[in-house]
Formats: structure tokens, sequence, C-alpha cells
């Protein structure tokens, strides 16, 4: 089943779910909140009974006779509604009809003595029965000369069951409850398909654009809708399809790199070797010594590519240890300083932080990050420029050093890919003049594999600053 439909179905089971939770709530709640307030009424005309009946024993001394006045109040109080309308000597004195009363009196009412027994009941089904305590503390007491000589119940005091006229009430509420509830039920089963659907309809899109990019195509972007996480889902998709499309630009280019690279020293040799056979070079010493060192130039590529893939693939082994930076600084300006010294170039140390600055890392690996950068920083320097070595204090944890140089320096939009392999600022230089664009690419790998980072800003010499971050080495 699809999602668009499992989610419209949810959202119909779980608002069923809330509707007929509603319904049983609210018809509970109406029905006790309908049964307090009959009960309220009930209670107040039961204390007007109280009063009446109260005056009833004063004036009678007992309850002998009060069943013949409840039924004859009706007619009692029909008489003197009469009267009152119509004076003393108005035709028709009999009054109103005793039935015109009871509709209005129309509450069962029961009297019970003292002693909880029945005495009065209107509709003379339980006069001498014993009602129980507990029933009767639901009515109101009838007092007299301050006694308790009775208690009277009114309507649901008596019979808590609803009448039918409630009933009747109760069902058009509920009938009403079921009718809003369907509708909105409704209503929220619409808004919920729809909801599916918004929600859905970029899920599709992008599951069609991962079978694109399964079989190779990565040139349809997913449309960007919204704000919500959804959108945020498919920019990443398009910046992940992106992302693909640069690398496998970049392996293709690796590849042709490669394959450059490995053809010039193989045509070299392949060259010298066939025009030997051919007799058109002599076979002597300085022609095979020409085929090993193109033997060797061979060698020394194929084994950076593949310390790199060994770094990059994480398979590097590290002997972590402290690396005191200014050691090695100091031995980088020993090492490069005649190669520095044939460009004129001046090479030296900037200013350094207080105390020391000891990195965690690979003596031997950290040491050829070193160099790496030196020896490029020399390479692109013009003569009489300055190449400047220094290290300082990093962010919290960090120690970090810096190769500057007054050199040509390096754009903004160059920085971040100087670091690919094979790739070079002059795509015009060869290895033989340019490097083989390799260096920057392990000196970075290695760096990150300690776990620091490496980052190229302006120099205040007017060219190029690598800035290197390590960890720092804790004892």
């Amino acid at each position: 089943m699809k999602l668009k439909f499992r989610l419209s179905l949810l959202f119909l089971v779980v608002v069923a779910i809330g509707a007929a939770t509603t319904l049983v709530l609210v018809r509970r709640s109406t029905e006790t909140m309908f049964r307090s307030f009959v009960f309220a009424g009930d209670s107040e005309k039961a204390r007007a009974y109280a009063d009446i009946l109260s005056a009833f024993r004063l004036e009678r001394g007992s309850w002998e006779g009060v069943q013949a006045f409840l039924d004859e109040m009706p007619a009692l109080l029909s008489k003197e509604i009469a009267t009152r309308i119509r004076g003393e000597s108005g035709w028709g004195s009999s009054g109103f009809a005793p039935s015109t009363l009871r509709s209005l009196m129309a509450d069962r009412v029961v009297l019970a003595d003292s002693d909880g027994m029945i005495v009065a009941d209107t509709a003379k089904a339980l006069v001498g029965t014993v009602h129980p305590s507990a029933h009767l503390d639901h009515g109101i007491p009838i007092m007299a000369s301050f006694q308790r000589t009775g208690t009277v119940l009114v309507g649901s005091m008596i019979d808590s069951s609803l009448t039918g006229g409630d009933v009747r009430f109760l069902d058009s509420v509920m009938r009403s409850l079921v009718w809003s509830t369907a509708a909105s039920t409704a209503i929220a089963l619409l808004v919920g398909i729809l909801f599916a659907a918004r929600i859905t309809r970029p899920l599709g899109a992008l599951s069609v654009a991962a079978r694109r990019v399964a079989s190779g195509d990565l040139s349809s972007p997913v449309p960007v809708v919204g704000r919500d996480e959804l959108a945020e889902l498919s920019a990443s998709f398009n910046e992940m399809t992106t992302e693909l499309k640069r690398l496998d630009a970049a392996k293709k280019q690796v590849i042709a790199d490669s394959a450059h690279e490995l053809r010039t020293p193989v045509t070299l040799i392949q060259g010298i070797v066939e025009g030997m056979i051919d007799g058109v070079f002599p076979l002597d010493e300085k022609g095979l010594e020409s085929v090993h060192e193109e033997t060797l130039r061979l060698s020394r590529l194929i084994d950076t590519l593949r310390e790199l893939e060994i770094i990059e693939s994480g398979e590097l082994e590290l002997t972590i240890e402290g690396v005191d930076l200014d050691e090695a600084i100091g031995k980088a300006l020993v090492l490069f300083a005649p190669a520095a010294k044939a460009k004129t170039i001046e090479l030296g140390q900037g200013s350094a932080g207080p105390g020391r600055a000891v990195a965690s890392g690979d003596y031997f690996r950290l040491g050829e990050v070193v160099y790496n950068l030196v020896s490029n920083a020399i390479k692109y320097t013009p003569e009489g420029g300055r190449v400047l070595l220094a290290r300082g204090e990093g962010p919290a944890g960090f120690v970090e050093f810096r190769v500057e140089d007054s050199g040509p320096g390096i754009g903004p939009d160059e920085r971040e890919r100087i670091f690919e392999r094979f790739y070079r600022i002059d795509r015009s230089r060869s290895s033989g003049t340019g490097g083989r664009g390799l260096g920057l690419a392990i000196a970075s790998e290695i760096v990150k594999a300690h776990g620091g980072s490496i980052a190229i800003e302006d120099s205040d010499l007017g060219g190029a600053s690598f800035v290197v971050r390590l960890p720092r080495f804790v004892s």
C-alpha cells in the first residue's frame, strides 16, 4: 500500500478513535450534569414541600391524613387560584380542573416519618414500606418544633431513572453530537488526505530522482517547495547530486591525470627501448641509465598514488607522540636553506608565542607535511622573496604552525581545490616544472588523519599562508 493511502487510513483511524472517545465522554458528562440539574430542581421543590408539610405536622401533631392532603393539594391550589382570579363570588368557584394543576405538579412526592416509614406517596406505591436511611439522606428534612419529624423526597430523589422527556432530551443532544462529530471527522479526513498528498508528493519526486541517480543520471534536480523539513530534504538531495557530479568529474579527471602522468615515463621508456631494439640508440650504459631514471620516476609516482590511497582509506598507521613544532621548523629551515639560497629567498622563522607548542601526532608524517609546504613555498616564491615559518597557539586544545610566502598567492575560488590530487593552479605547467599536484593532497589527508585541519589565508608577506592546526599533545 502506498504511503499516501497508509497515512490517510491512519488519519481515519485516529479521528475515528478520537470521535468515539469524545462521544462517550461527552455523553457521560452531559448525562451527569443533566442529572445534577434535575436533582437541583427537585431539591428546590422538596424544600417547598418541606415547608408546607412542616406546617401540616405542627397543626395536626401527626402524619395522619397526610396522604389525602397531598392528593387534594392540586384541587386546593386550583380553588385558591380561581378565588384569586375570580373573587369569592365569581362564577365557577370550584376553580380550575385539578388535572390542570397536576400537570404543573407532575413530580412524584414521597414523605417518610422520622423512622423512615413511607407515610405518603403521590404514586401510592411505597406507602407502608421502610426506606433505607442512605436513600433518605438525599431528601429534605421536615422540621417541627426544632425536631426532625420526617423527610420529603421529590422526583429524582426517589428514583434516579430519568423520565421519558429527559431521555428524549439527552437523545437529541446525542444525535447533535453524532452529526457534528461525523462532520468534523469528514473534514479532518479530507484535511488528512490533502496533508498526506502534500507530504508524499515530494517524497515521490525524491524516489524518482533517487532511481535516476542509481541509473547514473545526475542531471535532474528535485524541486524545492516550501521551507519545512521536506524542503530541506529536497535541498540536501540536490546538494548530494551536485557533490556526486563533482566527485564523478573529479574521478574522471584523476583517471585522466593519472593516465597522463603515467604515460610520459612509459612513453619515454618505450621509445628508448624500441630505439635500442631497432638500432637507433646504442645499447650502452647511458641509454640504460635513462631508462632506469624513468622507471624510478614511474615508481615514485605509483608509490605516491598508493600512499594517498592508503591515507584516504583510513589504513594509514600513525605512531602518536609529542612533536615539538619548534624542532620540526628548525629542521626544515636547515634542510631547505640551500634551495632558498639558490633563489636568493630569505628563509626564516617568524615570531612564536610563549612556551612550547607540542602537537599530538606522528613525527615522520608531520615532518612530511612541513617539508611539503616549505618546498611549495620556495618553488612558487620569486627570486628575492621571503618565506617564513611560525608556530603559535590555535583554538582550545590545538596548536598551529604557518608557512607564509611572498609569492603570487592563491585566489579564494581555488583554495579548496588546491588540495585535490593532480590539481594545479596553472594548468599549463608540466609535472616537471610545476609538480604533479599530489603533495598538497597528501599533506591535507595526513593532517585530517591526525584530527586537525589545514587552510589557506592571505599572508602579510603578500602571498599565501598555509595554516595547519593539530591537537595539542597531553602527556
